[in-house]
């Protein structure tokens, strides 16, 4: 397995419109191409107005394929620029989990 941790930074104020438009739009399209994420938070405490995401592939070709299957999908047409006008940055992060890790 490999992990991808994908951190953004959002526009003052703009957690609750991102996860309003993630969770009643975005998340039911990307569930129909397999990508669910292992966890989703925001920041209560620290950097406020942050977004962390994890996601798990069986490897980097899975990842690939999935996300590039997202990309075609005629309705991203709508969501994604909405989602980008609330976006100030973005990180990701490929990530393989130690042997003892309990996430394989």
């Amino acid at each position: 397995m490999i992990y991808e941790l994908r951190t953004y930074t959002l526009v003052l104020g703009g957690t609750r419109e991102y996860e309003e438009i993630t969770k009643n739009e975005l998340l039911p399209i990307l569930a129909e191409y397999g990508l669910k994420p292992v966890g989703y938070w925001h920041t209560e405490i620290g950097p406020l107005n942050e977004l962390v995401h994890l996601w798990a592939f069986n490897d980097l070709n899975e990842r690939q394929q999935k996300w590039a299957a997202w990309g075609r999908d005629p309705r991203r047409a709508a969501i994604v620029p909405r989602l980008r006008a609330l976006v100030v940055s973005q990180s990701n992060k490929i990530m393989s989990p130690a042997e003892f890790s309990p996430l394989q």
